[in-house]
């Protein structure tokens, strides 16, 4: 079995579509803000160019595409890795407004141009090589016009915290409904590569599951340079969905990039 069978965009869609909404969109409780923002920047967009088209990389079972296709004047894509997830995600009223293309978000599948595009809940750490996360944001940036704008969301790196989960093993519960809870811990760090692997643990009185991730984690200035080569520049860095300013303090960020063109050193 290979790296990306155990860990990749396809697994995570085979071990966990079956309690995707229930359990682990817990973990970020954002979608009003998330739908808001990039709706707000779509429009935005959408004068500068005369793009209105959004394309969401790993769509997952449409937390943020189903109510963002239902603003105004937005036309949503999206592309994942697994069958699960988008049988799921069919399954939901108002799929029929979304398009939806199963494949490797890399280089997805799918003819552009969009005025948007966006990837969001640490997704783009799903993809375990740097070369294949650049590849990522220059596939990005290939969809999108002169203007286009890329949005990334996910959390800042902690290294020293990561690092000292897995050596405790401490596990953290992060949801419960009734008897029945989600533990999260770190099984495995390796800071050289930027490599993380959280467990999930559903403990439920009648049966228990666990599942672990791959991560490779990205730093916000790593980030910019990766996006700098693909084209992108930054545009702004916010603490949250709700435009927070981003400091050394904030344990998460979403970034606003143009289409500008690759810049040479």
């Amino acid at each position: 079995m290979t790296t990306e069978q155990q860990y990749g965009p396809t697994s995570y869609g085979q071990e966990l579509a079956d309690i995707y909404d229930d359990w682990i969109v817990r973990l970020q409780d954002d979608t009003e803000p998330t739908v808001r923002f990039l709706a707000d920047l779509a429009a935005r967009v959408a004068k500068d160019t005369g793009e209105s088209r959004v394309l969401e990389l790993g769509v997952g079972t449409g937390r943020v595409a189903l109510p963002l296709a239902a603003a105004p004047g937005v036309e949503v894509t999206g592309v994942d890795a697994s069958a699960e997830m988008l049988e799921r995600l069919r399954g939901k009223p108002g799929s029929d407004k979304v398009s939806l293309v199963h494949g490797d978000f890399v280089r997805p599948d799918v003819r552009g141009p969009f005025g948007l595009v966006y990837i969001v809940f640490n997704t783009l750490y799903s993809l375990a090589t740097q070369e294949d996360q650049i590849r990522c944001l220059a596939g990005a940036a290939d969809l999108l016009p002169e203007g286009g704008a890329f949005v990334f969301q996910g959390f800042v790196p902690d290294a020293a915290r990561f690092e000292g989960a897995r050596q405790s093993g401490q596990r953290m519960e992060v949801a419960r409904d009734g008897g029945t809870r989600l533990d999260l811990g770190i099984v495995h760090h390796d800071p050289v590569h930027q490599h993380m692997h959280p467990r999930y643990r559903l403990a439920d009185p009648a049966a228990e599951r666990e599942h672990t991730v791959r991560f490779r984690y990205v730093w916000p200035s790593e980030l910019d340079l990766m996006a700098r080569l693909a084209g992108l520049t930054l545009e702004r860095r916010y603490a949250d969905w709700d435009g927070g300013a981003f400091t050394g303090e904030s344990q998460a960020h979403v970034a606003v990039y143009r289409k500008t063109g690759p810049v040479r050193p």
